[in-house]
């Protein structure tokens, strides 16, 4: 006998999710955690064009920290990944080459690969 799933069928866009769209900006709220320690990774796919890795790669340089590891490749399987740089007060911001708005469905390898890294504390 086949089981019956529990959960819906999986749509990729639906309507049932309202959010706002213009909350303002989230920068105060990446500041007060990260200048209390907590670890932050802001990730773009260099592909997105919802929302362009550039403007995330502005605003997490607005925040005014010092770079710690300068702009870099980072790599999985000997071949570049995407683009990182680290800042102080535990800031990380990178690009996922090829990847688009939804990283890890377009680089699963990549996105696990610096996820795991990232929550493990090992450096990309």
């Amino acid at each position: 006998m086949k089981q019956k799933s529990v959960v819906s069928d999986w749509k990729l866009c639906t309507n049932t999710i309202v959010y706002d769209h213009e909350a303002g900006s989230m920068i105060k709220y990446h500041k007060e955690l990260t200048s209390k320690g907590y670890r932050a990774l802001i990730f773009s796919g260099d592909h997105d064009m919802c929302i362009p890795y550039t403007g995330s790669e502005a605003w997490t340089r607005s925040m005014g920290y010092n770079i710690v590891d300068e702009w870099r490749p980072w790599f999985v399987n000997h071949q570049v990944a995407g683009y990182i740089q680290v800042y102080d007060k535990n800031l990380t911001f990178m690009t996922i080459k090829g990847a688009g708005h939804t990283v890890p469905e377009y680089k699963p390898r990549e996105s696990l690969y610096f996820y795991k890294h990232f929550l493990n504390g090992i450096p990309i």
